[in-house]
């Protein structure tokens, strides 16, 4: 019995000793799974808090410049801020980067650049609309990249309404009827114009009105002075998909279908070589319209003085009065009619796509009526009551640029600061799409964390260890 008691305890010892071992190792192990979890979540609280974002927006000051803002409420000195930003083409993106010199600066900052839309270097025209996003650089090595914005680029003096149609947008102020009148005239040249060429455009079309030239006058890129003075600009096609109304008090309807069929037309003729020239794009946008009694009327004393324009020169002498532009309209809506009525829709849509294929107007002329320009000229000239000239051969080395588009999207750097700290802060908050820090500030800390966690979990398991030992000897 003695030793039969024995054994039973020497089991018991052996129990309790095995018991406490496990309970030591299972300590041990969750004392290190607390403290590691400990640590990331420290860790990824330390970043988000390093830089948080309060606000960032985008405000249009006027026709010449767009106010950038971004407010931060940051625990480490912000080193630099850089902007980010794309104006948005059907064809082509072009962006930009201004950098805010931060200074050092921390706690509640409010921050700004002054992007300018309309100078000698750059012209992003009202309307368009851009994409931007901030990458904001601590001296602790936090990075903080914003999620991207959208931003409509309108005239903030003015407040604007907005009138949208299947792929059709009207930007407008003040008369409801102008939002009405810009979609019907609009749906009117996109559908006729592009049935007349054979041709879809792709993507949403955007018109912005203005109610007067005089308001609608700084949206305006200058042509030069000469030009500004002595024409007046009633709309102007601005972009690939962008037209631009300044003038309502006449029949801007019109005016509204004319720049739209520029949209067709480039869809139609422009490609990535071959250009329609300034006649046949302005042409085909007067043909538009449904009055065109002004440009007839101009066109009437151009024959009667014998001043017409030869098509394969065109653009050498560029119109730059009143009356010299009304006969240049005029002309080339005459010039369309006559080809439309002569050898019809059809071969008219194919000189455009032959064009856009690359070839030059006198070689598409050759192509798709079997004659050149200055044949066809000749044609025109005995329509309408003149005698033909004999030319002498010349060669064109590149075709007339079109006029009628300005190229919108130069990009130069330059950049004005401010920055202004608030004493009260403002309850408001904007999603963050990414927050780290660099690579060597993150191994550093990661190493250190690493260190602390391995000698904090064996003090603690030698600890328990010990404890139980203790335990198991009483």
């Amino acid at each position: 019995m003695h030793t039969s008691t024995r054994k039973w305890g020497n089991q018991l010892t052996n129990l309790k000793i095995n018991k406490a071992l496990v309970v030591s190792l299972l300590l041990s192990i969750l004392t290190i799974l607390l403290v590691t979890e400990k640590s990331a979540s420290v860790a990824q609280a330390q970043t988000n808090n390093d830089i948080n974002l309060i606000e960032s927006k985008a405000t249009g000051i006027d026709p010449k410049k767009i106010l950038f803002q971004i407010t931060l409420d940051t625990s480490s000195s912000i080193q630099e801020i850089e902007l980010n930003y794309v104006v948005e083409s059907p064809e082509t993106n072009v962006g930009g980067t201004q950098i805010i010199d931060a200074q050092g600066k921390s706690g509640y900052q409010v921050f700004s650049t002054e992007l300018s839309t309309n100078d000698s270097s750059r012209y992003i025209p009202i309307g368009v609309t851009i994409t931007y996003h901030w990458i904001i650089k601590s001296d602790t090595g936090a990075l903080l990249t914003t999620e991207q914005q959208t931003y409509v680029f309108l005239d903030g003096r003015f407040d604007w309404k907005k009138k949208q149609s299947d792929n059709i947008v009207v930007f407008y102020y003040g008369d409801n009827q102008r939002g009405t009148t810009g979609i019907g005239a609009t749906k009117d040249a996109l559908e006729s114009v592009s049935d007349l060429l054979q041709v879809k455009v792709p993507y949403k079309v955007t018109v912005v009105i203005w109610d007067t030239e005089r308001n609608g006058e700084a949206a305006q890129r200058s042509r030069g002075s000469t030009f500004d003075a002595a024409v007046s600009t009633l709309g102007t096609r601005v972009a690939t998909d962008l037209v631009h109304i300044y003038e309502t008090r006449g029949d801007y309807a019109d005016t509204t279908r004319h720049e739209i069929a520029h949209i067709v037309t480039h869809v139609a003729g422009d490609g990535s070589i071959g250009k329609i020239p300034s006649w046949l794009d302005e042409g085909t946008a007067v043909y538009a319209q449904k009055n065109t009694t002004g440009r007839k009327f101009a066109l009437e004393q151009a024959v009667r003085q014998d001043n017409l324009f030869r098509p394969k020169t065109e653009g050498v002498g560029a119109p730059n009065t009143s009356e010299t532009v009304d006969a240049f309209y005029g002309q080339s809506h005459a010039m369309v009619v006559f080809m439309i009525n002569t050898w019809g829709e059809q071969k008219f849509s194919e000189l455009f796509s032959v064009i856009k294929a690359g070839s030059k107007p006198d070689g598409a002329f050759q192509t798709v009526y079997g004659i050149d320009l200055d044949n066809f000229y000749n044609q025109y000239r005995i329509y309408e009551g003149l005698a033909p000239i004999e030319f002498q051969k010349i060669e064109i080395k590149s075709p007339p640029k079109t006029a009628a588009t300005q190229v919108p999207y130069t990009i130069a750097t330059g950049t004005k600061i401010t920055s202004d700290t608030k004493a009260n802060k403002e309850n408001s908050s904007m999603g963050v799409s990414d927050t780290s820090t660099s690579e060597e500030t993150a191994a550093n800390s990661n190493s250190t964390r690493a260190l602390v966690v391995g000698l904090i979990t064996v003090v603690l398991a030698l600890t328990l260890g010990f404890v139980s030992y203790r335990l198991v000897k009483r």
